[in-house]
Formats: C-alpha cells, sequence, structure tokens
C-alpha cells in the first residue's frame, strides 16, 4: 500500500489529473450501469416467472379436465348393483352360475365404458380373486381374464387403492400379438356395505390422446414443456425441453426456481397435479428470456463508453491546459539548476500561474548576476585554497627527510647516504619545480617509490611494500603530491608510533566510474573515535594543531575542492588490523 501511495505521489501533475476525473467519471458510471442492468434483468425474471406459474396452472387445469372424464369412468362399477352383486359373491357361488348371464353382465359393464363418448377408451379389464374376470384388450375381442392377463394389464410398481392410480404411459401386449402404447387409470371396487376389496378396474387409453392433448397446450416457442409421473420419469418431453440429468422427482407441489443445467442457467416452473399425481414443468433458459435485457445492456455499456470517452478526452484536454505552464516551469527551472540564466516565460495571463512566471523570470534575472559574482569569487578563493595547502606539504616533508638524513648521518658513514641524497632531489624537483597541478598516476607512483626507498634504508627490513597498478590505467591523471602524504601517514603510524614491521600495499583499481587508489597497512589502524574525529577534520577543512596531521586533511579538502564532495579519502579499519585509506578520483 505504501508504495502505490508512493508512486501516487510521485506521478507527475497531468497524469494524476486525468486518473482522479477518470476514476470519478467511470466509478458512478459503472455502478449505476451495474445496477440497472440488474434490477432490469430481475424485474423481467420475476414478471416472467409469475407469467410462467399462469401459464403451467392452466396447462395442469385442462390436462386435469380431461383426466376426471376417466375418474368419472373408473367408477361407473357402483352405478351397477348388479355388478357389484356379482363381484361380491363368494366361494364357489359364481363357478356354479350361468357363465352365459356371467357373461352379458360383464361385456353390459365393458360395453358401457368403451361406447362412453367422452374418452377413447383402448381397453378395459375388470379383474377379481373370486369370481370370472374379463378383459377387452386394445383391437381384440372381450373374454374371460385367465391367470397371466394380471400381470398384463397392471403395470409393474402401480399402486391399487380405492382412490384410483394413473399409470404412466407402457406398452400393453393386446391379444392380436400387437404392442400399444397406453396409460391408465386403475381403481380398486371395494364393497359399498364393509369396505371389502371385491376387483381391480383398469381403463387403458391410448397414450397419443394424452400427447396429442399436451402438445396442443404448448403455445410459446421459447418455452418448453415436460410431464413426469410420481417417480420422475417422462411421460411427456417438448424435444427443446432444456432440462438434463436432473432428479425431476423431487419437484412436487408447485413453485418456480432457477436451476444450473451444465453451466446455462434455467427459469423453471413446476405443478404437480391433485387428480393425476403427475407434475408438469415448464423450463425456460435464462439467455432466452434475457435477450432483451442483454441487447439494452449493450446499448447502456455503448452509451456510457462513449460518455466516458468524451468525459475523459475534455479531462485530458483541461488538464493539460492547467499543467502545461507548470511543465514549461519545471524545465526551466532545470535549465537553472545546470547554469542557464537566460531564461525567460512568457507571460500572458493574469492568473496565479501568469503570476508565478514573472516572479521566476525577475528571480532567473537576480541570480545569474549573483551566480557569476559568486563564481568569480570561488574560483578565487580555490586557487589560494590549493596554492596555500601545496604550500604546507612541500617544506613539512622537506623536514622531515632532512632530519632522517642527519639522524642517519650521525649513526652510519656510509655510501647509503648518497643514495638518500639523489632520492631526495628527485623528491624535492617533484614537489617544487612542477608547472602543472595535474600528472599522471605513473608519475605519482614514481615518486612515492622514490619515497618509500628513502624511507626503507631509515627503517631497513621493517618497511616492505608492493605496487599493484595495471599498465591501462597509468596515463589517468591525477592531482600532483595525492598519493605521497597518505603513504608518509602510513609510515608513521605503523613503524613510528606501532611496533614490528609494516608492509604497505598500493593498488590501482576502477569501480563504478571512478578512479580508485588504495593505500593499505598492517599497523595498529585507528580507534573508533579517533576514525570519527579525522572524518571530521578532512570534511570541515580543519588543520590540526601541532607539526603533524596535516596531510590527510589537505590531500581530500584538495580533491574536494577539485571534483566535488563525492570523491576524496575513505578510511576503513580492516579486520586483520591496519588501516585501509581509499583515494577516490574521477576516471577520464
Amino acid at each position: 500500500m505504501r508504495k502505490w501511495l508512493k508512486r501516487w505521489k510521485n506521478m507527475r501533475l497531468v497524469n494524476r489529473l486525468i486518473l482522479m476525473n477518470t476514476v470519478l467519471i467511470s466509478i458512478p458510471l459503472i455502478i449505476s450501469s451495474w445496477i440497472s442492468s440488474i434490477g432490469y434483468s430481475n424485474s423481467i425474471q420475476a414478471n416472467v416467472g409469475r407469467y410462467q406459474a399462469d401459464v403451467v396452472r392452466e396447462f395442469t387445469a385442462n390436462t386435469d379436465a380431461f383426466m376426471n372424464e376417466l375418474v368419472l369412468l373408473s367408477v361407473t362399477p357402483y352405478q351397477s348393483p348388479e355388478l357389484l352383486n356379482y363381484l361380491e359373491q363368494s366361494g364357489t357361488d359364481h363357478l356354479n352360475g350361468d357363465i352365459y348371464d356371467q357373461r352379458l353382465l360383464l361385456e353390459s359393464f365393458v360395453r358401457r365404458i368403451l361406447v362412453n363418448g367422452r374418452v377413447d377408451v383402448a381397453g378395459v379389464s375388470l379383474l377379481s380373486s373370486h369370481a370370472r374376470s374379463y378383459v377387452e384388450l386394445p383391437d381384440s375381442p372381450g373374454r374371460f381374464a385367465e391367470a397371466a392377463d394380471q400381470d398384463r394389464v397392471v403395470p409393474a410398481g402401480a399402486e391399487v387403492t380405492g382412490k384410483g392410480y394413473f399409470a404412466a404411459p407402457h406398452s400393453l401386449l393386446s391379444d392380436n400379438g400387437s404392442t400399444y402404447e397406453v396409460f391408465s387409470i386403475i381403481r380398486q371396487i371395494r364393497s359399498l356395505e364393509n369396505g371389502r376389496p371385491l376387483g381391480t378396474l383398469v381403463i387403458d387409453v391410448p397414450k397419443e390422446a394424452l400427447i396429442q392433448r399436451i402438445r396442443n397446450l404448448e403455445s410459446s416457442q421459447t418455452s418448453a414443456f415436460a410431464m413426469v409421473d410420481q417417480q420422475g420419469n417422462y411421460i411427456y418431453r417438448s424435444p427443446s425441453f432444456a432440462l438434463t440429468n436432473q432428479v425431476l422427482a423431487s419437484y412436487r407441489g408447485e413453485g418456480t426456481l432457477t436451476l444450473d443445467n451444465n453451466g446455462q442457467p434455467v427459469l423453471l416452473t413446476y405443478q404437480t397435479s391433485p387428480v393425476t399425481g403427475w407434475t408438469v414443468l415448464q423450463a425456460v433458459p435464462l439467455s432466452v428470456l434475457l435477450q432483451d435485457a442483454s441487447r439494452i445492456n449493450q446499448q447502456m455499456i455503448w452509451l456510457g463508453g462513449l460518455c466516458l470517452i468524451l468525459s475523459v478526452l475534455l479531462s485530458v484536454i483541461h488538464s493539460m491546459r492547467i499543467t502545461r505552464p507548470l511543465s514549461r516551469l519545471r524545465d526551466s527551472m532545470k535549465l537553472v539548476e545546470r547554469g542557464q540564466f537566460d531564461i525567460e516565460l512568457p507571460a500572458r495571463n493574469t492568473d496565479e500561474i501568469g503570476h508565478l512566471s514573472r516572479a521566476f523570470n525577475m528571480m532567473v534575472s537576480r541570480l545569474g548576476q549573483l551566480t557569476y559574482r559568486l563564481y568569480e569569487t570561488e574560483i578565487r578563493e580555490k586557487n589560494a585554497q590549493i596554492a596555500s595547502l601545496q604550500s604546507q606539504i612541500n617544506p613539512h616533508f622537506l623536514y622531515n627527510t632532512l632530519g632522517s638524513i642527519s639522524m642517519y648521518a650521525e649513526l652510519e658513514d656510509n655510501r647509503e647516504i648518497v643514495q638518500m641524497t639523489g632520492h631526495l632531489s628527485a623528491l624535492l624537483r617533484y614537489s617544487i619545480g612542477g608547472e602543472h597541478t595535474d600528472v599522471t598516476i605513473a608519475q605519482e607512483l614514481d615518486h612515492v617509490q622514490g619515497y618509500l626507498a628513502i624511507q626503507q634504508i631509515r627503517y631497513g627490513e621493517r618497511l616492505s611494500y608492493e605496487v599493484n597498478a595495471p599498465e591501462e590505467w597509468l596515463n589517468c591523471p591525477i592531482i600532483r603530491l595525492t598519493l605521497q602524504p597518505v603513504v608518509e601517514n602510513a609510515i608513521v603510524h605503523g613503524l613510528e608510533r606501532g611496533r614490528g614491521d609494516v608492509h604497505i600495499i598500493i593498488a590501482v583499481r576502477r569501480e563504478a566510474g571512478s578512479m580508485q587508489i588504495i593505500v593499505q597497512d598492517n599497523g595498529p589502524g585507528m580507534e573508533k573515535q579517533e576514525l570519527a574525529d579525522q572524518y571530521d577534520k578532512m570534511n570541515k577543512g580543519v588543520l590540526p594543531e601541532g607539526p603533524g596531521g596535516h596531510g590527510l586533511v589537505n590531500v581530500h579538502r584538495r580533491i574536494v575542492l577539485r571534483y566535488g564532495q563525492e570523491y576524496g579519502l575513505r578510511l576503513y579499519n580492516l579486520e586483520q588490523g591496519g588501516l585501509q585509506v581509499k583515494i577516490c578520483i574521477p576516471f577520464s
């Protein structure tokens, strides 16, 4: 979160204005469009759901009207006292009776059902366990029932009760060898006196009569109907019925809900018939219902997108008109930072930016005059400081060297004094006789090696050194007398104030666009407080009191005055003991 806030704060003003205006315009537009779309879709879905429930109720009522005719036919036995008396005979009385009279009675009853004039009945079966049964199958003459007829005319799983049971369409094998698709109403005939079961009446109706009636009720091409029995098995299903692999037996009663059908939402309305126990279902894909809503939503999206583009365009134009003068002012200030003072901003307007531009022009004019004066004064001061610093280094070194020669002459009368004098002459010529302040690294290393040769004569085997300098960097320029004071500091702190032998390493390397000359010794190093004090002296340019301690401060100040604060001396204590001094100068 902080990272994003930081990016926002550092973003250009014009980008922030454009982004903020875009967000403030797009968010309300998107939210209002989204709410309108959802509200419109929900309204359509609710209205269609109510309309669909009315259609399903009407559909079920029309079907039930047809089924009630079958219910009336199934109670025909109670309207025939002769038939009830026949069925109530028990024992073997029916076997001793006149078979012809019994046949006439049963045929007369069956004929009344077949020629009812309201329903096209395909077959009638009257079954009894204690009286002769009679069946008349589709396209077959009537006859007394046989033992196998019970399983033929009563479908498996049918419930035989006194209320009547509608069996879903099934296959019925007739006596002529043909198979017919029928649905049936099955009712148990009971005694009016004691409710004892007397027999079972099965009325078969061609399946096509029901299917054709359902098809006549289907009016919408966008919706699809289905009818399932008590176990959820399909009685009828429109070719376009959307639901697949659904447990439809669980939908009993009346209701409307939305189902997921293989990733496609479907609005399902169902109602169970109180007459047949069958359930009528109507399914409409929501994609069909919401076609108009989708089209309107697309139009709203296009309109909203057009408004958003126009708003953003106007926001960009307005933001750039505000920020363009500020950008010119920013660019002009960058040029002033680089030292260009001949700049003048146009100040035509009288608003805040116009006043700011006029004030900027006046400031740049005055700043140019002051900068020229300050630059001239600074150049003079730097030249004076450099001359003063060099004059401090040369006499100090001459004093120390002459002291060493005098001490050695008192102790040893030897030809080595001649060598020391020769090296001393070269050092003096290098320090005093140069007309230019810049030399090469190779010249500075030769000067330091002459100085170390003199010190080796003085200290003998206690002092050793090595120089690692790649040849490709030896011609790089460096300020004269930069390296010798640092080496002198290592000898003074390592030998004169320390104990044991001192080994000095001088290395030249390039790192990150700068040249580094490293002087490293194995002396006692510096304490943390002493190191901090030394840094403070070098940064402030304060020379320590007394005859010593000028070398590092002088070298550091000369480099900083010449190249800037990012260059100079860096001091580090080594873990194995000793001090490492890095001389950082620009690489060229």
